[in-house]
């Protein structure tokens, strides 16, 4: 009897390891290299990831789109040049009419150059404006042998009266793509805070995972202590041989456990590598973590009354990015509906132009340049109006049609996304809260396995104990502990998962972000 409460006590002792040094499963280890801190990770995820590198270029694009929509008011310059030959023949009675002129002739030979420029823009208001300038030389070998030189200048104005009137209606489409530039913007902040979000739950994955194989494999350890402290028991022929089995089976189980969490830090590893934007070499080499799981037992957590819920939830309404970034979208279909409707209207135009023409004889190239200043007299007016508009109008009113449907698109939208947004807070701050109470009774629990095993350790002594007690505490007390491990993860990520619901990850309107370690650590106010 006693050499057999012995052996159990050699066991004993080997077992009371666990709860001296599982006391800081839950702290850094001061001995580690630096690691990688979760601040490390996410900065590597802005400056790397793909993905949002991808939502820039998506910036760029609709400020693309907005500079081809201001496109419409720039100031169009246009010129021509040209010559034309032309003979055609004299009747009998224009061949007399030269003849008295001396020219003797039954063709006539017409040299006609033209050059004519223009400049005209059209204004936010609607109004077209712009100077046109149309100089001609005319040479034939009837009347003009000499050369006429003639040019006239105007400058014309064309005012909409229905159709395209207006600053709303006529910058419609500029105005959207800038709405469309600002939510791109937004959208960008939002992609941010979702690779963020990302990182920051594989980053405490990987923590995790890496605490759990330590307890696994310590239990493991352990495991295979009792099987060899028991094959040299039996072999004394100190305890019944039968006793194996039951060891046996213990160490293979902890063994299958130590696979399984194995596997899990290998893909929350990757995970978090791929977060980061790392290639696959650096995928392998990715650094350990070195940041804890936040503190949550010495935390005051935020109340998850409905009165606060909902104060959180009109909160997020104000700061989340996706929701501003679908406002702007509203905001943008609305205008091109207001477009559309414009376009419904009949196209009455009225025009209005005035200039002077001038004229020169002679054949040299001065004579032809000089000719819009001579022998100008008074100037021209032309005022008129013009009225067109299709019968059945197919056009305008299928563009009412596309315009009225995305802009009840876009209303939708931003209603499911204030759903979403509502849900996810909802969803969000209590599961702070709930996680950080399963914390503290994953701690207690914890706390009163390493007593029941200093009690199991006592049994023995008193020759009361067995190997069956003190293997079901030791198992239970490893899993307290990976239970607390797993705890202390998902109060980690609730909280990132409030920040992200809660707008706070990021800022929605900056165009350059900076991350606070204390998002990923602290409760929200």
């Amino acid at each position: 009897m006693h050499l057999r409460q012995a052996g159990l006590m050699l066991i004993l002792c080997q077992a009371v390891t666990l709860a001296v040094g599982s006391d800081n499963s839950g702290q850094d280890r001061t001995s580690e290299p630096p690691g990688i801190s979760i601040l490390d990770a996410v900065r590597s995820t802005l400056e790397l990831n793909p993905m949002l590198q991808y939502q820039q270029q998506q910036v760029v694009i609709s400020r693309a789109v907005k500079q081809q929509a201001s496109g419409d008011f720039d100031t169009v310059l246009q010129s021509s040049a040209g010559q034309t030959r032309t003979n055609n023949p004299l009747s009998d009675a224009e061949r007399l009419l030269a003849l008295q002129s001396g020219i003797d002739t039954n063709n006539e030979v017409t040299n006609l150059t033209s050059v004519t420029g223009s400049a005209q823009r059209l204004l936010r208001s609607g109004v077209v404006i712009g100077p046109r300038v149309e100089m001609t030389r005319t040479t034939d070998n009837v009347e003009s042998p000499d050369g006429l030189s003639r040019t006239r200048l105007s400058f014309e104005v064309l005012v909409p009266l229905w159709r395209g009137k207006g600053r709303a209606v006529v910058t419609a489409r500029e105005t959207s793509a800038e709405l469309g530039v600002e939510a791109s913007l937004y959208d960008l902040n939002q992609t941010i805070a979702e690779l963020v979000l990302t990182t920051a739950v594989d980053y405490w994955q990987y923590v995790g995972a890496l605490r759990q194989l330590a307890i696994i494999t310590e239990s493991e350890e352990r495991g295979k202590e009792f099987v060899e402290s028991v094959q040299a028991l039996i072999k004394a022929d100190r305890i019944p041989g039968n006793e194996i089995n039951q060891v046996n089976a213990n160490f293979a189980s902890r063994t299958a456990g130590r696979i399984l969490i194995e596997q899990q830090v290998v893909e929350s590893r990757n995970a978090l590598a791929l977060a980061m934007g790392l290639s696959a070499a650096q995928m392998m080499n990715l650094p350990m973590p070195s940041d804890s799981f936040p503190d949550g037992e010495q935390q005051v957590m935020p109340s998850i009354s409905s009165e606060s819920i909902r104060s959180h939830i009109e909160d997020a309404l104000k700061h989340r990015a996706d929701i501003l970034s679908a406002e702007k979208n509203i905001q943008a279909a609305d205008v091109l509906l207001g477009s559309a409707k414009n376009s419904l209207l009949p196209q009455l135009d009225m025009t209005l132009s005035t200039g002077y023409a001038g004229l020169h004889e002679g054949r040299r190239p001065d004579q032809f340049l000089v000719s819009p200043f001579t022998h100008a007299h008074g100037a021209d007016l032309l005022l008129g109006l013009q009225y067109s508009f299709p019968r059945a109008n197919n056009l305008a009113l299928g563009r009412v049609a596309e315009a009225g449907a995305s802009y009840e698109q876009s209303l939708l939208l931003r209603s499911e996304k204030a759903q979403t947004i509502a849900n996810g807070i909802a969803n969000t701050l209590t599961a702070v809260y709930n996680t950080n109470q399963r914390l503290k009774k994953a701690s207690e629990a914890v706390n009163g396995y390493r007593a029941a095993l200093e009690g199991e350790k006592d049994k023995l002594r008193l020759g009361a104990g067995s190997l069956t007690d003190l293997l079901t505490v030791e198992g239970r007390m490893t899993d307290a502990l990976l239970d607390l491990v797993d705890a202390q993860r998902s109060y980690a990520i609730a909280l990132v998962q409030y920040r992200f619901a809660s707008g706070t990850l990021v800022a929605p309107d900056r165009t350059v972000q900076s991350m606070e370690r204390e998002l990923f650590f602290t409760p929200p106010k």
